[in-house]
């Protein structure tokens, strides 16, 4: 049962609602039924209409923040579509387009006079929330979970959990506050729990923790890396690509090494081209590529050629290819074969069998009860004789 409250003459207002079990969607609808007032007029019939239309987008606002954590109170609620992501995400917005954004929540809490802001991501799968999640973490915060991302701040809580990416600042939060953020998360899907696997093929040894981020479109290669045009990688065409920094074994600075994965090895042949058309005459900034298959590498700042070179030797790619690969069916296993032809043999000797008991059955309850002979008549009883005997 829903209570409510008057805002203005024969004016109601939704206070709170067990239905819809949280307060922040009403405290929601308030602020935009101020602005519809404003819009609309101050008519009963304007207000009802209005009223409506609040209590529908109440229902269609599927809350996936909690409405308090640790004693933090929800003071704003804002569902995120594609419209609102701007407002929201301000100049990341375009990255966070980049990476599948499906839909968003924003909250903040307050506590004490202080105030937490909260914007949920929802992605379109697991690679885009693991993108997203990389492209922010820092060296140096993160804490690896078996399902579950985290990075921590003084002032800052990021979580990845398959395509949710839940960003929180303003104060320093816990590992047991990232569960309850998390907590009315619904279960992911086989669709939303695809991963990229683009991790694999990066060398580990000398890698610096936390230093890879995952990029599937321009606007964040242009944020991350410097070194080459993001217009020239071809993610128009689908390329996804990693970064990651290597120490040296000489102890100085750190080298980049970029891996580009495309859709083709022909694409990635052609890529190649390009890219050693722009890098030309640039090995004194330490760049030097290769191509693996459907997959170009690049250095970025390596001390000398034979360390680039050798660091784009340790990608690893394994490469299955198949060409009308067969699969075997019931039909070509030897022992179905030789139950089946058992199980013929057995089907004709129980027909053979059936068949000869009705026959015999109906020639002898023809015989006893037929008055005219029907089997056994004269004209039909010649017996064919050889005569041997006389021979």
């Amino acid at each position: 049962m829903c209570e409510t409250h008057a805002i203005g003459a024969g004016e109601l207002v939704p206070r709170s609602c067990q239905l819809l079990s949280y307060a922040p969607v009403v405290i929601y609808c308030e602020e935009v039924y101020h602005k519809l007032k404003m819009v609309m007029g101050r008519t009963k019939k304007t207000s009802l209409f209005a009223f409506l239309l609040l209590l529908t987008a109440a229902f269609s606002a599927n809350a996936q923040l909690p409405d308090s954590i640790s004693g933090w109170v929800t003071t704003a609620f804002r569902p995120v579509a594609a419209a609102q992501l701007t407002q929201f995400a301000g100049e990341d917005a375009g990255v966070i387009w980049e990476y599948g954004f499906e839909s968003g929540e924003h909250r903040e809490y307050s506590k004490g006079g202080a105030t937490l802001v909260v914007n949920l991501w929802k992605m379109r799968d697991a690679s885009g929330g693991y993108g997203l999640y990389s492209f922010y973490r820092e060296a140096g915060t993160a804490v690896s979970g078996s399902e579950t991302r985290m990075a921590i701040w003084p002032n800052r809580l990021l979580v990845q959990h398959g395509p949710y990416v839940i960003d929180a600042r303003g104060t320093r939060l816990t590992i047991g506050d990232s569960k309850l953020l998390l907590s009315k998360i619904p279960p992911i899907s086989r669709r939303e729990s695809v991963g990229t696997l683009l991790p694999a093929a990066l060398p580990e040894d000398r890698m610096v923790p936390q230093t890879l981020k995952f990029i599937l479109g321009p606007v964040a290669f242009a944020k991350i890396e410097k070194g080459l045009p993001a217009a020239q990688i071809g993610f128009e065409s689908g390329a996804e690509a990693e970064i990651a920094e290597y120490q040296t074994e000489t102890g100085g600075r750190n080298v980049r090494l970029l891996l580009v994965s495309y859709a083709t090895p022909q694409l990635a042949a052609k890529k190649l081209r390009e890219f050693q058309q722009t890098v030309k005459g640039q090995q004194e900034k330490g760049i030097y590529l290769d191509r693996r298959g459907s997959m170009i590498g690049l250095t970025f700042g390596a001390p000398t050629a034979e360390a680039g070179e050798a660091l784009l030797r340790r990608i690893r790619q394994e490469t299955q290819v198949t060409w009308s690969e067969y699969v075997p069916t019931r039909r070509d296993n030897v022992a179905h074969l030789v139950l089946n032809v058992f199980l013929l043999a057995g089907f004709v000797l129980l027909f053979a069998l059936v068949a000869g008991l009705s026959f015999g059955g109906i020639r002898i309850l023809t015989k006893r009860f037929s008055p005219v002979p029907v089997f056994d008549r004269p004209s039909q009883m010649e017996i064919i004789q050889l005569h041997l005997s006389g021979r």
